[in-house]
């Protein structure tokens, strides 16, 4: 089309290079001049005639004019051109004015340049020209740069085999996931709970839900069909307080004072740990992980807390093997390693990481433990009132325990001295959380605190217009994102700003849990039926 236009007026400019005017036969002939004259032949009369034939002349003499009056006599023609000639010259124009300096940049340049564009650019300049959009949605390392800078999954498997298109969609896939997370688009699943029992404690996956609940049952949902029956785990003889799974195998701790060992998928117990004299109140799968260039621990193990102020140490068992009976650990068992004691109260928390344990208890102390060895490290005293949550940092070799004393204490784990106390709530500090950037701290008061993980200054007091009206009895968070729950529902907090952002869940009469992962929130409420489960699915969000 350019072409053809650059032609036209090529065209034109040889046809005004003619001396003598044209007779009118002659005019209304050439092609130059036939969109000149209206197609209907009632306007053509002989005054148009005659000013069409003066046209050669007046085009010779503008091109003899200084450049100023061409300016000028071109502001006055435009001023008395209709809208239609107006839009006819600017589609003359804009092609000529237009400019893509990418295209006569070397290829390697140009990928510099894109290279500083972020996502919401990107998209603008792939619809400039054609040019651009292949470079842009071609180049493999823009994509990567723009997953990794705005904290994305790099896609499984390794995502040195997929192609720049397959990067892009992913990225977009992605994208929509987080753009769904903080619009509050997500489809609403609904589970069976354990009726009118507190559930205490939730895990989920892909695949499933497991639930520990006061009615000494473990429930099975499938988080793929959300009708099916669920599988329910039958043996404790009273309200599971505890428990994780790893890949198949399914740890949980009771009121019953014993710790069991389940097969997932064969539904079944296959090991029964005994030894504790009261309730098991909080476990740990310990999984080996590379410390100081050797797995620490060298093989999994379970760790649990009691209110007999103990702590045990178990291998973790292989429940591949399954036998009509579960294997019954009184008097001598194979999977024990060690008895922790050294508080004078019942063990509330622990947290692990590699060989180090830490334990928080109602005795007012943390302990570190070294799981090696199966000996206490160091115990720290400075809560004045039962310690009910602790963390652990590896990174920063630090862990972190919340009290009743309404205090938040950071304790070094090498030297077990006290680094910073963290002032700022009005009640119990019941729960704990840590990412690499932030720790959250959740309390009685009705609040949650993001603490810098690195210096320990508050950033966000969770609170506020929309803030909870109850003591905090669950929470979780990420990078992005603090979800809280209390009587009345759950909420959803930007933990980069503090802003409330929306209510997830509301009108409950209480939430027990909560757990979210990528794309999913599980929670656990209650109602005036009883309880159950929400599955909060961003990624099946479907428009209406």
């Amino acid at each position: 089309m350019l072409n053809q236009q650059q032609s036209n007026v090529q065209e034109r400019t040889l046809v005004s290079l003619s001396v003598e005017a044209p007779c009118a036969s002659e005019t209304t002939e050439n092609p130059l001049y036939q969109n000149s004259i209206p197609h209907s032949t009632d306007q053509i009369t002989p005054n148009v005639l005659k000013n069409i034939e003066q046209l050669p002349h007046l085009v010779k003499a503008y091109e003899n004019l200084p450049s100023h009056i061409q300016s000028s006599i071109l502001v006055d023609l435009l001023e008395r051109s209709n809208k239609s000639t107006l839009q006819f010259v600017n589609s003359l124009i804009m092609p000529v004015l237009k400019c893509d300096f990418l295209v006569s940049l070397p290829y390697e340049l140009k990928l510099q340049v894109i290279g500083y564009l972020d996502v919401r650019s990107l998209c603008t300049a792939s619809r400039v020209s054609k040019i651009w959009q292949l470079v842009i949605e071609g180049d493999k390392n823009t994509w990567l740069r723009l997953l990794q800078q705005d904290g994305f999954d790099l896609p499984d498997p390794s995502f040195s085999d997929l192609s720049a298109k397959q990067l892009k969609m992913h990225y977009r896939h992605q994208y929509i996931l987080k753009m769904n997370w903080r619009k509050g688009r997500f489809k609403r699943i609904e589970f069976e709970g354990h009726k009118e029992h507190i559930v205490t404690c939730l895990q989920f996956d892909d695949h499933k839900i497991v639930s520990g609940a006061t009615d000494a049952t473990i429930n099975i949902y499938d988080t793929k069909d959300p009708t099916a029956p669920y599988a329910q785990l039958q043996g404790h003889a009273g309200g599971v307080w505890a428990l994780q799974y790893l890949n198949n195998t399914l740890v949980s701790g009771s009121i019953d004072r014993t710790v069991r060992v389940w097969n997932i998928q064969k539904r079944k117990c296959t090991h029964i740990f005994k030894g504790h004299t009261s309730t098991v109140r909080c476990l740990e799968i310990v999984e080996p992980v590379m410390v100081d260039g050797r797995l620490q621990p060298s093989q999994p193990l379970i760790v649990t807390g009691s209110r007999d102020f103990s702590i045990r140490v178990w291998t973790l068992p292989d429940v591949e093997q399954v036998h009509d009976e579960p294997f019954i650990g009184e008097g001598t068992n194979p999977w024990f390693k060690f008895l922790l004691v050294g508080h004078s109260n019942p063990v509330r928390s622990i947290a692990a990481h590699g060989n180090t344990l830490v334990s928080g208890s109602y005795d007012n102390t943390v302990a570190i433990w070294d799981l090696e060895k199966g000996r206490m490290v160091h115990r720290m005293e400075g809560h004045t009132s039962n310690v009910y949550s602790v963390v652990i940092d590896p990174i920063r070799q630090q862990c972190m325990s919340g009290s009743m004393d309404m205090a938040v204490y950071v304790w070094n784990l090498v030297t077990g001295e006290c680094l910073h106390k963290l002032d700022g709530h009005s009640n119990l500090v019941g729960l704990l959380g840590l990412t690499p950037r932030h720790l959250v701290s959740a309390s009685a008061d009705r609040t949650l605190r993001v603490w810098d993980a690195s210096t320990g200054v508050c950033e966000h007091v969770l609170a506020g217009k929309h803030g909870h009206e109850g003591a905090i009895t669950c929470f979780r968070h990420d990078e992005e994102k603090v979800i809280s729950g209390s009587e009345g529902g759950l909420k959803m907090w930007d933990i980069k700003t503090g802003r409330y952002m929306y209510d997830l869940v509301s009108r409950v009469e209480g939430v027990w849990w909560v757990a979210f992962d990528k794309s999913r929130c599980v929670v656990s409420i209650r109602t005036r039926e009883g309880t159950s489960f929400q599955m909060l699915d961003f990624l099946a969000y479907e428009p209406e």
